[in-house]
């Protein structure tokens, strides 16, 4: 169960992160290459997942599951 919370709030913050990001690419008005967008996008959102996102889905599904028992 852990497990499997911890891959669902991970997945929302990376649903997340990515929606924004391409929002902010639009709202730039970046007209680039898929291959450069999708070069951007990896380059902001790994780190980003890796230092902040990540760790904090997993607090989060951990403060969940001990509120749960």
């Amino acid at each position: 169960m852990k497990r499997l919370l911890t891959a669902f709030f991970v997945w929302i913050a990376v649903y997340v992160a990515v929606t924004a990001t391409l929002v902010g690419f639009q709202r730039a008005g970046l007209d680039m290459p898929l291959p450069v967008q999708t070069f951007l996008l990896t380059a902001v959102l790994v780190p980003t997942m890796i230092f902040i996102l990540g760790p904090l889905a997993a607090t989060l599904a951990q403060t969940v599951i001990r509120k749960l028992g």
